[in-house]
């Protein structure tokens, strides 16, 4: 799910159903409620849908003030504004990929040519024939000729220059489209234009279903969707009652009393610095990237410090509490990727608040993230999860780890009746990243997988609550990360 500003002056219910079908939308109909949106509320969206021509907008105090500042008319600087909102845009640091002009205020000639070459680009041959076929049918002899030989000879991107080039040659300059004149002014600065979407044209619904499709594909901006609106869930819940903080419930106490005090507006700090971490405009360089995830994943962990206990029976906590540890000293869960930032978040905010057993819309944006297609079929999960927990044994014996629980001056740890105490898979994978620490020849292991795993193993006494047909979290979460936790054998 993205969310999408659409400014429309013309705006109806079925004209919004027409363009986005059941798209979240948030449509402002006027000039000056989209420049509100945009100055106050950027935050909300993550693409923008413009309209060139707001002219329906009300000539108010400030209109008329904006048009005496450039000089023109009200109506000339209503009939161009989506352009002043556009630049605004940019000027908050929205993206440029990210905003599309809808509107008939563009060269339709112009405007089918550019759409042979998005049908071309993305290898829609069909599509590029149909509109070829409608381009040919309003030229010359000449030009027909000429587009022949070009194509013929495969020389697509001199086609598409040279039928841009006619139809521009034919449109006189006090005559051409506001979007036309913009885009020769970007060109003019050696900058690519922004894209735009002519109404006009039979093509444009699906283009713009293309266009938004592209978006809600691009897992970046759905795992930031997904933070934001958790964050923003999550401040109205513990705001109705703090007392769903449950990060309360393992603070380490001494001689009866808490060691620490975790105060509501330090946690309401927490989420408002975590919605606001990523920033819009995806990193171009996955280096850059990583660095931003890591970084992200320190702060969301950071709460798990050393006074906050992490009890085996929380599966939830005990992997929130490794991951902090993990991420403190090294950068064992490098490459980071959308998949495992959205599994550690939600895991993270299921153990440090009080969350009911359904599904939260955060968390059904979220888990898109995770996994393209659901396993239902978990009837190897048995035989999965012996062999997962054989192969870190084998780890184990490879480093001379040993298999029993030691304390700091390396003895054994016994239980009242004397017998070694062994190690779970969590005490496992910590003892595996105790020893790569701070050793540039260790081998390298899957450490991400072992967080994922151990969300099966550490509750393989109730798989019936992982494996149930539900669609509350719990299981819901398990049928996403079945086929990321264990390697095909």
């Amino acid at each position: 799910m993205i969310n999408i500003l659409w400014v429309e002056d013309e705006f109806s219910e079925q004209k919004k159903t027409e363009w986005f079908n059941h798209r979240n939308v948030c449509v402002k109909t006027n000039f000056l409620a989209a420049k509100e949106a945009i100055n106050h509320s950027l935050a909300q969206f993550d693409v923008a849908v413009l309209d060139i021509n707001l002219e329906n907008t009300e000539h108010s105090a400030e209109i008329k003030r904006l048009a005496e500042h450039f000089k023109i008319t009200e109506q000339a600087f209503l009939e161009e504004s989506g352009m002043n909102l556009f630049l605004s845009l940019l000027e908050k640091g929205f993206p440029k990929e990210q905003i599309v002009f809808l509107t008939a205020n563009a060269d339709n000639n112009i405007s089918l040519v550019e759409e042979l070459r998005k049908a071309f680009t993305a290898e829609d041959y069909d599509r590029f024939d149909s509109i070829l076929a409608e381009i040919q049918r309003g030229l010359g002899e000449e030009q027909l000729s000429q587009c022949e030989k070009l194509i013929n000879t495969e020389k697509l991107a001199e086609l598409f220059e040279y039928l841009e080039n006619y139809y521009k040659d034919l449109i006189q300059d006090e005559t051409k489209n506001t979007y036309n004149r913009f885009c020769e002014a970007y060109k003019r600065c050696r900058i690519e234009p922004p894209e735009a979407i002519n109404k006009n044209l039979k093509e444009a619904k699906h283009s713009l279903n293309s266009w938004l499709g592209k978006h809600e594909k691009n897992a970046y901006l759905v795992l930031r969707r997904g933070i934001i609106e958790g964050c923003a869930f999550l401040k109205s819940h513990i705001e109705e009652d703090d007392d769903r903080i449950q990060l309360r419930d393992f603070i380490k106490k001494e001689n009866g009393q808490p060691t620490i005090e975790i105060v509501t507006t330090d946690i309401e700090n927490y989420l408002d610095t975590l919605s606001q971490f990523l920033p819009l405009k995806q990193p171009n360089e996955q280096a850059a990237l990583n660095i931003q995830y890591r970084l992200f994943l320190r702060t969301l962990v950071h709460e798990w410090e050393e006074n906050i206990l992490a009890p085996k029976s929380n599966t939830f906590a005990r992997i929130s509490k490794s991951t902090r540890n993990w991420t403190s000293h090294a950068n064992l869960l490098d490459p980071l990727n959308t998949e495992i930032i959205a599994f550690l978040f939600l895991v993270n905010t299921r153990a440090m608040f009080k969350l009911p057993k359904a599904i939260q819309p955060y968390e059904e944006i979220l888990l898109n993230c995770i996994s393209s297609s659901l396993a239902d079929n978990l009837q190897n999960l048995d035989s999965d999860i012996k062999y997962a927990e054989e192969c870190v044994d084998g780890i184990l014996f490879n480093l001379k780890i040993p298999e029993y629980k030691e304390d700091k001056s390396g003895n054994k740890i016994c239980d009242k009746s004397g017998n070694e105490i062994l190690k779970d898979f969590g005490d496992k994978i910590n003892a595996i990243y105790r020893r790569n620490t701070g050793n540039h020849g260790a081998e390298s292991h899957d450490f991400k997988q072992f967080l994922l795993q151990y969300f099966w193993i550490n509750q393989k006494s109730n798989s019936r609550n992982l494996t149930v047909s539900s669609n509350d979290f719990l299981p819901t979460l398990a049928r996403h990360i079945y086929k990321s936790s264990f390697p095909e054998v």
